[in-house]
């Protein structure tokens, strides 16, 4: 029922935004901008696996994002914004799923502050948005940091970030421990070493950005520490290092992750990287065409310790064995930008190789995505 409420909801909202008669006002006076946003991502997913299982391979349409979002200014220094996810896969108890929540308050470009959920300060491909990557999921190594160990990604706390003279610019955060559905204390998600529900965990970043000049360029550092669930692991802690260089139509975008659980009986690692090079091709007759090709690997250690969570790196497969010592995985991919990333199509061929022990199996296939910004 809150589900559909939701939906009436937003439709109605933007039915009226969109009106010629209807005339939409923000309920406090002292409201500067008022506007609101949305993402639809429309996908195709047909991805087998010769796994021995009961399983059927995956050949399923469904909406992998759905986006509608409110974004308010009061001034040039507070603000506030909301997104919704009406089509995010969490949402097994018929809520919406709260992609991002905060309010802020901004002095100037050296300094702003956030309280609410929103990224947390790690992995170069994990705090781009969704609607400007290349590939149409993730890299391996970062959906095992983001969505295996629930390590980055969403969480609820303060945030604060600024750009500093020279190209610089830095990320901190202290937040709550659990990755986060809302900031219940019942509705964080449980990763694979837990999280302790009344400690914080902190992250930062220094990055370093040059894109006006011939040789574009980019690079970062960024580390966390998380507090888990002491029964599994005393702490977590990670850092990430990453840059992108590119010159004309080519760019080449690398990012190595490394973390380690602080365990009495013995640390275990878990770390890996993903390259990705493409090319854009802009004289097409409408738009422009994007072609890339993706590595990225992560592994666990000990060996034979399955570590690494196969099942939520290769989404929608039909995977036995859900954890596995290594992960590596390849993707081809070609995309048309009708009007940049505002509409733009997407598809791509994924191959991954799961290694446990001296078995190993595969599971591969294609990617279609269509999406539409506003």
């Amino acid at each position: 029922m809150k589900t559909i409420s939701y939906t009436i909801c937003a439709i109605m909202a933007a039915g009226f935004a969109l009106s010629g008669n209807a005339e939409v006002k923000p309920k406090s006076k002292k409201v500067t901008e008022l506007k609101y946003s949305g993402r639809i991502q429309a996908q195709w997913d047909g991805v087998g696996s010769d796994d021995t299982s009961s399983k059927e391979d995956r050949n399923h349409f469904y909406f992998r994002r759905l986006f509608l979002g409110g974004h308010a200014k009061l001034g040039d220094n507070w603000g506030g914004d909301i997104v919704m996810d009406f089509g995010a896969s969490p949402n097994k108890d018929n809520t919406v799923f709260i992609d991002g929540a905060s309010v802020w308050y901004q002095f100037d470009d050296s300094f702003r502050l956030d309280i609410g959920q929103i990224k947390v300060p790690f992995g170069m491909e994990e705090t781009t948005s969704s609607s400007k990557l290349k590939a149409i999921e993730r890299s391996a190594v970062n959906r095992q940091f983001a969505e295996s160990l629930k390590f980055n990604a969403r969480h609820t706390g303060l945030f604060v970030k600024g750009s500093l003279d020279g190209g610089f610019s830095y990320n901190l955060a202290v937040v709550n421990s659990g990755q986060n559905h809302n900031s219940k204390d019942s509705n964080l998600k449980d990763g694979l070493y837990g999280y302790n529900n009344n400690e914080l965990s902190y992250y930062g970043r220094l990055a370093y950005a040059n894109y006006d000049s011939d040789l574009r360029h980019s690079f970062g550092v960024s580390a966390g520490l998380m507090e888990t669930d002491e029964t599994l692991a005393n702490e977590l802690t990670a850092y990430n290092i990453y840059g992108s260089i590119g010159s004309g139509p080519i760019s080449l975008d690398v990012e190595y992750m490394k973390g380690t659980a602080d365990i009495t009986a013995g640390d275990e690692e878990h770390e890996g990287y993903s390259a990705q090079i493409s090319y854009a091709l802009n004289n097409a007759p409408v738009g422009a065409w994007e072609f890339l090709y993706r590595y990225s690997t992560v592994e666990g250690t000990p060996t034979g310790s399955s570590l690494i969570s196969a099942k939520e790196i290769v989404r929608r497969a039909n995977i036995v064995n859900s954890t596995v010592d290594e992960l590596n995985q390849h993707y081809f991919g070609v995309n048309y930008l009708f009007d940049g990333h505002d509409a733009k199509l997407m598809v791509g061929y994924e191959m991954n190789e799961l290694n446990e022990g001296t078995a190993s199996a595969d599971a591969d296939g294609f990617r279609a995505r269509v999406q539409i910004l506003f």
